[in-house]
């Protein structure tokens, strides 16, 4: 976890004693960051922007309930822009997921996965790329959080309110379910 700057602690501290015009200064260093969070799992521009917009008026309204003890203010952000971005996602999607056996997943070999995830030629990052589009949306945003946000998984569990073990476990799961879905892309 980072602990907050001394400058951002100063900041918030200001913005609850009243002086609500300095918020803008948090949205200025967060909103783009938010703002690519959101749109790898909201395809429209558009929408993304609406939904930055919700998020950051509920960092604005439970500012006063954010705790720089449990998580650093970032944390604390993509925990808003989690649940409101999943929240709306959850409001639009009429797709039905089809769950793979697990046992079936579990056979494949660990080093076979790796070998397949961690293969970098064009036509591979293509596969996963559309890999990717057939996981539930939680596992894409999972995946987003901790391979291209960089969180650590205790970070990921603050931000999604699940444990860290059942964590480390869905993105192994994740993991096969590509590579399951590459080798399926090759005998095509």
């Amino acid at each position: 976890m980072t602990p907050i700057s001394q400058d951002e602690a100063q900041l918030i501290k200001c913005i609850l004693d009243g002086r609500k015009e300095l918020f803008r200064q948090l949205v200025v260093r967060y909103a783009d960051r938010v703002f690519r969070m959101v749109v790898r799992l909201i395809p429209s521009h558009e929408d993304a922007e609406e939904i930055v917009q919700d998020i950051l008026l509920a960092a604005f309204q439970n500012l006063s309930r954010y705790d720089a003890q449990q998580a650093s203010f970032n944390t604390w952000l993509s925990a808003i822009t989690y649940r409101t971005t999943m929240k709306h996602i959850r409001r639009q999607q009429t797709v039905c997921f089809v769950e793979t056996d697990r046992a079936w997943l579990e056979s494949i070999p660990d080093n076979e996965t790796d070998l397949l995830l961690n293969d970098t030629s064009h036509e591979r990052l293509l596969q996963l790329d559309h890999a990717v589009e057939q996981l539930k949306t939680d596992d894409q945003m999972l995946l987003s959080l901790y391979y291209y946000d960089d969180y650590s998984i205790r970070d990921i569990s603050y931000i999604t309110g699940r444990d860290e073990g059942y964590l480390r476990s869905r993105l192994q799961w994740i993991r096969k379910r590509m590579a399951l879905t590459i080798k399926t892309f090759e005998k095509q």
